[in-house]
């Protein structure tokens, strides 16, 4: 028996602008949107393979806020870029909140975080050469 990563669920309070977010500043595509319930699913790719889908409240469902303090459970997911410095500028210049700017660690990796909507907290990694 094997496994692949199918997807990862955002819940959002604004779907569409969860999934802009992450066209805008990963370059990821909307393959698919389709009506769930009384809201909207975005399925997202990132070169041409599943990254995940965006959904916001259906229907009797009660969402609690996310946070981006660190928590037990699911507290981040990470990125690897080849270009930190360019990744933080661009983040910028799309008015994201840097949760903490480019620093090195003592493995050489070079590491940030941002916060996507909801309070999804994002590590940015560049791994040394």
């Amino acid at each position: 028996m094997g496994f692949v990563c199918n997807h990862l669920h955002l819940r959002s309070e604004d779907p569409d602008n969860a999934a802009k977010f992450y066209v805008d500043n990963f370059g990821a595509v909307i393959a698919q949107s389709r009506p769930l319930s009384t809201t909207v699913s975005h399925t997202l790719e990132l070169n041409g393979q599943p990254l995940l889908t965006v959904s916001g409240e259906a229907e009797g469902e009660n969402a609690v806020p996310g946070s981006t303090e660190p928590r037990f459970g699911l507290d981040h997911f990470g990125f690897e870029t080849d270009d930190i410095q360019a990744a933080f500028q661009q983040f910028q210049s799309t008015g994201a909140n840097i949760i903490c700017e480019p620093w090195t660690m003592p493995s050489g990796s070079q590491v940030m975080f941002v916060e996507a909507p909801d309070k999804v907290s994002l590590e940015i990694i560049q791994r040394p050469a």
